[in-house]
């Protein structure tokens, strides 16, 4: 998912001792590989805690909000609220979750679940959630009377992760980055006719250039900037929301829920902040 702040004018006193600046935030998702069945990830925000002058702080003008993080896919965000914060350079955004660390907690925190096709669901478990919070990286400067937009990408498919025993447990994987700084891949996998589509499903995966390694490939690639999943139907992904630089990509083959292969690998692919980048995949080559 992805917390935005938005860029412009206002949103601090230069009579104050403390200069601040706006932080407004907003999320988005990359695509989980859950299967098909799985039609919501809910998840229940209760609070924002910024890391400043070596302190965790609260921010008090956070009004906690409950989502589906799967309807914030493919570019898609939601807006969690604007936030004044003090003038500075910043590293890390900590999220607190509502959510049972145990099957005691459950009932008194129900928003945070897995739901499936048939309309039944099970609890996800946040470790930790709503004491610590999950930390999002990524350095953004706060400057005195403005706004920043800063997207926070929440990377469910890294992030749940489903025990021997069919337990949902949700351990965050976040990256912060400055939004008018970032751009798109926009891509088609131009031969996906030639994948039976009731069964196979591709996912298309973005590294910084030269840092992918092969072993990854039977670790869920862990190093990952972001995912995106391809629509069997025409072909096309989006990859949303990454810094300026080139990237690698890799295209894998799932059968239902199991990893299959990787199909293609696509070097050198230039993000330009502000801009989409169009990318063509054959699979066949």
């Amino acid at each position: 998912m992805t917390l935005i702040s938005g860029c412009g004018g206002g949103g601090g006193d230069s009579t104050t001792a403390t200069p601040t600046g706006t932080l407004s935030l907003s999320m988005t998702d990359t695509p989980p590989q859950l299967g098909e069945d799985v039609t919501e990830v809910n998840i229940a925000v209760i609070g924002i805690e910024y890391h400043h002058d070596g302190n965790w702080t609260n921010a008090e003008d956070f009004e906690p909000q409950t989502f589906n993080l799967l309807d914030l896919q493919n570019g898609k965000s939601i807006h969690l609220g604007d936030m004044i914060l003090p003038a500075g350079h910043y590293t890390e955004i900590r999220f607190k979750l509502a959510a049972p660390t145990k099957e005691a907690e459950v009932k008194s925190n129900p928003d945070c679940n897995i739901t499936f096709a048939d309309g039944t669901s099970e609890p996800l478990f946040v470790p930790s959630g709503g004491q610590s919070g999950y930390k999002g990286k990524g350095a953004f400067e706060i400057t005195a009377n403005a706004k920043i937009e800063v997207t926070a990408d929440f990377d469910v498919h890294k992030s749940v992760v489903v025990t021997g025993n069919r337990k949902y447990l949700l351990k965050p994987v976040i990256r912060l980055v400055v939004t008018e700084l970032s751009g798109t891949i926009n891509g088609t996998v131009v031969d996906v006719a030639d994948y039976n589509t009731s069964s196979d499903s591709l996912v298309v995966y973005s590294y910084k250039s030269e840092s992918y390694d092969a072993a990854e490939e039977d670790n869920n690639f862990p190093n990952s900037v972001s995912a995106g999943d391809v629509n069997m139907s025409d072909g096309n992904f989006t990859l949303a929301f990454l810094g300026e630089g080139n990237y690698t990509l890799i295209t894998a083959q799932y059968l239902g829920d199991t990893f299959a292969g990787v199909v293609d690998q696509e070097e050198n692919v230039e993000v330009l902040k502000g801009q989409s980048t169009l990318v063509d995949i054959n699979t066949s080559n």
